[in-house]
């Protein structure tokens, strides 16, 4: 860990209400720049809804979020993304029938002239996919790929 640096991530009072379910109540998380943190507790219990708050799917009714020191307030996902943070998601969220390229760019669209720019697109994730020696079929619906892929 760096020393005087700020938290990596910090929540402080986060609430969210569904209705009358109260699904999370006054949340604080501290991570440390540097920690591994693992959130455990009963089915039920607001993990996932804490964390859909810090990644901007939900917002918070109540409560901050704060990233390397800055208070955050994200719109979507997409504003998370941009602001350094990504989610691994506990169950696939993914669009079956779509192929794997359009999963991929799902909510960050990289646009140019109002316009998806899939070549662009599909030129950078092929450079990744030889850089971790992954075979994707960009073309393929996403549904009928190895969950590996």
């Amino acid at each position: 860990m760096i020393a005087d640096a700020p938290p990596a991530v910090e929540l402080r009072g986060l609430t969210k209400r569904f209705g009358a379910v109260l699904a999370n109540d006054g949340v604080n998380l501290l991570v440390q720049r540097g920690s591994i943190h693992g959130v455990i507790g009963e089915n039920g219990a607001g993990k996932s809804t804490a964390m859909n708050l810090l990644y901007g799917m939900y917002t918070p009714d109540a409560g901050e979020i704060f990233v390397n020191g800055v208070r955050r307030e994200w719109a979507s996902p997409r504003d998370a993304i941009a602001g350094g943070l990504g989610m691994v998601h506990q169950h696939f969220m993914l669009a079956g029938p779509c192929s794997a390229l359009d999963n991929i760019l799902l909510g960050v669209e990289p646009v140019r002239w109002g316009i998806i720019n899939r070549k662009s697109a599909r030129s950078r994730l092929d450079g990744l996919a030889t850089q971790y020696g992954l075979a994707v079929k960009w073309d393929e619906p996403v549904e009928q790929l190895p969950v590996g892929i």
